[in-house]
């Protein structure tokens, strides 16, 4: 087919293959919502999974740690306490009540007590009246009397007192902690007074660097460290205080994660308020890194399936308009078909027609004879044989044959296509060199298929040659084959040409015959031999055909039949 005829063919086809592309659009459009919830589905359902549970992990440990962080700032503030509680008792044990009173031992241990840790602000030791009987500190309070003060009463009731912060007479936040001493039937309390910034310190130490607040609230609700987000110091708290319990209670409030703990040393609640969003920061990431994977996974999943389908759709809609050209193909080799069975009848006149030529050029031969002239019919009656042989010999070449695998002569079947081609041959003006193996053994195999084949081989070299080109036909043997080279000086292949040439939906620049060579391969291989081509080392390109000499392709269908032509070894056509 010439390159005009092949770019009709596709323009004839371009609209049966356009009222196509919907159809594959719309199976593209399926395929990739299909795919799509098939791996997004999956992916949801794990994912989503994944994430609810890692997320629940990381937040159940977030505030198991936060519980552990709370119950150990109330025990740190409850050590800070009882230190200084300790401290005032071993004070009260270690020394009489009249050394204490002694001038100036009440300076020397407060003075010693503040060399440590400057927590105490004064030191003052009160006698059963509730007045000052030595004191040291930065402040007169040694004509104050305590006798009615409650801390006073409790302490001579309890033997300890540990005060609320509140101002008294020195009008400054402080808290106060008393102990009991005792000599004898004498009893005297060992006052001292921590100022409240130390208990600031403490507390607002367990929040670090994270945004959040600590504080400590009395049984009243009142506040007794100074809050870092609203209210101040001794003022009422918006919390609401709640019975007294053991351990940590945890609340989630909006944008904010508070735990509270009773102290053990005094009846104050711990609480401890934290952000969320600061707390749960690990969490954030985490969900930003699944997102972040999610996102781009999908993307690429996404891609991908975009690309397989549309890689996909493309290959279908390439195979349609293989079909397609296909369908011309086979369309025109029926009509052929139909052809040469019509043709029958017609080359049947015409045998008729050369035969009464035939006996009216016999009969005016014999009387030009006798009239002893001389006889021109001498030349009708030869064309008459050779037309009637001709005919005869055409029809038996196209007549179909049973697949009978018989002995076949690869030279004969050779010389009796030559001789139909050549005047397509001399129409070209190529000239045709031949190099039989005369003593090129019989091959087995099936005697129609194997002419299909060499005669379609023949077709395309004469198809491409050039004019006044050369076309070369050899015969040999190689390792238990008949081989079979047809040469020819056209163009030589493109090395991606050479690839395809015998695929069905190929045609080279050069022009060969796609169709053609695809069947030919195929039948080669049905018969057990094979088939290639090579460019040849000056121009051109040689293809062969490598025929076993014994049979080893797939058996035939029908059983031999004797009287069927054929190019046997010992039938002439």
């Amino acid at each position: 087919m010439s390159g005009d005829e092949e770019k009709t063919m596709n323009n004839r086809l371009t609209p049966s293959i356009r009222r196509d592309f919907p159809y594959y659009r719309r199976l593209w459009t399926r395929v990739v919502v299909i795919l799509t919830v098939s791996a997004f589905l999956p992916l949801a359902v794990l994912g989503g999974g994944l994430y609810a549970y890692l997320s629940r992990s990381i937040k159940d440990k977030t505030l198991e740690n936060l519980e552990m962080e709370a119950v150990f700032h109330a025990q740190t503030i409850d050590a800070f306490l009882s230190d200084r509680i300790r401290n005032l008792r071993l004070i009260s044990k270690n020394n009489s009540l009249q050394d204490l009173t002694a001038p100036g031992k009440i300076e020397e241990v407060l003075g010693s007590l503040r060399l440590e840790r400057p927590y105490f602000q004064d030191l003052g030791v009160i006698g059963p009246q509730g007045s000052h009987l030595a004191y040291a500190g930065p402040y007169d309070l040694k004509a104050r009397n305590y006798l009615e003060s409650p801390w006073f009463k409790e302490t001579m009731a309890r033997g300890l007192y540990v005060s609320d912060v509140f101002t008294g007479f020195r009008n400054s936040p402080h808290i106060i902690i008393a102990v009991l001493g005792q000599e004898g039937d004498t009893r005297w309390i060992l006052r001292a007074t921590v100022m409240s910034e130390l208990l600031d310190n403490i507390v607002t130490q367990v929040t670090g660097q994270r945004k959040g607040d600590a504080f400590l609230i009395n049984q009243n609700g009142l506040y007794q460290t100074t809050p870092r987000t609203g209210g101040s110091l001794m003022t009422l708290s918006p919390i609401s205080v709640p019975d007294s319990f053991r351990g940590v209670c945890l609340e989630e409030t909006r944008g904010f994660v508070r735990l509270t703990t009773w102290l053990n040393t005094v009846p104050w609640l711990s609480v401890v308020s934290m952000e969320k969003q600061d707390i749960f920061i690990d969490l954030q990431r985490v969900r930003n890194i699944c997102l972040l994977v999610a996102l781009l996974g999908g993307f690429l999943m996404v891609l991908a399936i975009l690309l397989t389908t549309d890689n996909l759709v493309s290959m279908l809609e390439t195979k349609q308009k293989d079909i397609h050209i296909l369908d011309r193909h086979l369309s025109r080799i029926a009509y052929m078909a139909s052809s040469m069975e019509l043709s029958k009848g017609l080359l049947s006149d015409l045998t008729e027609i050369l035969s009464n030529l035939h006996v009216t050029a016999a009969l005016i031969r014999e009387k030009d004879s006798i009239n002893g002239r001389d006889p021109l019919s001498g030349q009708i009656l030869s064309e008459a044989k050779r037309g009637h042989l001709l005919i005869d010999r055409f029809v038996r070449f196209v007549e179909s044959d049973n697949p009978v695998v018989m002995d076949l002569d690869l030279n004969r079947i050779l010389r009796r296509i030559i001789d139909f081609l050549n005047t397509r041959l001399i129409e070209k003006q190529v000239c045709l060199h031949t190099d039989y193996d005369e003593n090129l053994p019989l091959v087995k195999s099936e005697g129609s298929a194997l002419s299909q084949v060499l005669q379609n081989i023949l077709l395309n070299a004469a198809h491409v040659v050039k004019k006044n080109g050369t076309l070369e036909v050899a015969t040999s043997t190689f390792d238990r084959a008949a081989v079979v080279t047809i040469g020819e000086n056209g163009p030589g292949l493109e090395p991606e040409d050479m690839e395809r040439l015998f695929r069905l939906d190929h045609r080279t620049a050069r022009g060969d015959l796609g169709f053609s060579l695809s069947i030919s391969r195929s039948v080669m291989e049905r018969l057990g031999g094979k088939i290639f081509a090579e460019n040849r080392p000056d121009q051109g390109v040689m293809i062969h055909i490598h025929i076993p000499f014994s049979f080893f392709g797939k058996e035939p269908v029908f059983s031999p039949d004797p009287s069927a032509p054929g190019d046997a070894a010992g039938h002439e056509n």
